[in-house]
């Protein structure tokens, strides 16, 4: 065998060892053998060397089998051997996370900024704040990748935004290729609510699927889509753009939903935080019911507070969105079939009563079978979906695809 098919045999097997300890630890050698098909022999050979890394660590012995015999020596998986950051860039902040390989926080972080038109000065704090977070260069040589969630569409090829609405002077700017010079390691970019999907798919609500969809909430709406486990892009990488769809034969009229529906034509111009805090202002102006938001600032914060008073004009305002909400639903449902929609953002987060309101409306689809078989849940993570999910493209390219990522595998084992 050349010695180059040698070695990538060899990364391979060590790979798939790491990920039976990881997943299956403590565990012993001869079950790892077992477990793979190949000899303890070829098994004992790969331990030395990831044992002599401290990716691997002895813990002590474990029982002896039915049969009897020497207690076999169990090994655990050392997740602090490297480190995987997670950043979520947003209109004027970064939220930042430094995690093990078991994505378990190990610092976290954020920055502000009320400039965002110079992206070089922002990635430039970014850098520094990893640096002060992760510590001395013994620990930075650790850092296996990073992960950045950006609102937009992405240029994956040239590692930049090509398309942002809150970003705009960050399009074109090679973010992918200053990051890596800057901290000397990869750096994967994904848009930012497909990211969020990752998140809740690997640490969140979505754990127990393989086809997710994750709707988001906020000062607009998009979905993620991950189907048989891995996330759909589509072939622009605009796939989840639901709030340009179209509510003209949906049912949607101002008889149904007065308060919200003002003739809009997509779904993004209604479902949105700002369509609900201006519809309640104008709903208090217009129509004199007595509510406690007269008089004081109506934002999302207060509506929620106001519908948990029963407050009947929040109540029914929040009501009609999840109706709405319900109504996008369906056509996701019967679009994708997927056994789970998460939903989440500022609006679910705080008035959880829309997921229920849409719920209900979703499940009086006349198309009955996919319906009953979905689950419709609240997002897990809240505030930390989108640094998670970041992280989760770093550790997923080492550890999920049935061809390792070698070049990320390299980086924590530096073949002899």
């Amino acid at each position: 065998m050349k010695k180059s098919n040698f070695h990538f045999v060899r990364q391979i097997n060590e790979i798939s060892v790491l990920r039976i300890v990881r997943d299956e630890g403590p565990i012993s050698r001869s079950e790892v053998a077992r477990k793979m098909g190949v000899s303890k022999v070829i098994i004992g050979g790969i331990v030395r060397r990831l044992l002599e890394t401290n990716i691997l660590f002895e813990i002590g012995k474990g029982q002896s089998t039915v049969q009897g015999g020497r207690r076999p020596v169990m090994m655990e998986f050392n997740a602090d051997a490297g480190l995987a950051i997670g950043i979520e860039i947003h209109l004027h902040r970064a939220n930042i996370l430094v995690t093990n390989m078991n994505a378990e926080v190990l610092h976290d972080s954020s920055i502000n900024f009320t400039d965002n038109t110079n992206p070089k000065l922002i990635l430039q704090r970014i850098v520094r704040t990893i640096e002060k977070m992760v510590g001395d260069e013994d620990k930075m040589s650790a850092i296996l990748g990073l992960g950045l969630a950006l609102p937009g569409l992405m240029d994956y090829e040239a590692g930049s935004i090509l398309s942002s609405h809150s970003l705009k002077d960050w399009e074109g700017f090679p973010i992918k290729t200053f990051l890596e010079d800057a901290l000397d390691t990869k750096v994967y970019l994904e848009n930012d609510v497909k990211t969020i999907t990752l998140g809740e798919y690997h640490w969140g609500a979505g754990q127990n699927a393989r086809n997710v969809i994750y709707i988001w909430l906020g000062e607009g709406i998009g979905a993620g889509i991950i189907i048989n486990g891995d996330i759909y892009r589509g072939i622009t990488a605009s796939a989840g753009e639901v709030g340009y769809t179209e509510i003209s034969a949906s049912g949607i009229n101002r008889g149904s939903f007065p308060i919200l529906y003002q003739d809009q034509h997509r779904f993004g111009e209604i479902l949105t935080t700002r369509n609900l805090e201006r519809s309640l202002q104008d709903a208090v102006q217009a129509n004199g019911r007595p509510t406690v938001l007269e008089g004081n600032e109506i934002n999302l914060n207060t509506i929620a507070s106001a519908a948990k008073k029963d407050d009947a004009l929040a109540k029914d305002a929040l009501k009609e969105f999840g109706q709405i909400l319900g109504v996008l639903a369906i056509g996701v449902i019967n679009l994708f079939n997927p056994e789970l929609i998460i939903i989440g953002g500022p609006v679910a987060d705080k008035c959880p009563d829309v997921i229920e309101e849409a719920i209900n409306k979703a499940k009086e689809d006349v198309l009955i079978v996919p319906a009953e078989v979905v689950q419709i849940k609240a997002g897990a993570l809240k505030n930390r979906a989108g640094t998670l999910g970041a992280v989760g493209m770093v550790l997923q390219d080492l550890f999920k695809p049935p061809i390792v990522n070698l070049a990320t595998y390299r980086s924590l084992i530096l073949p002899e």
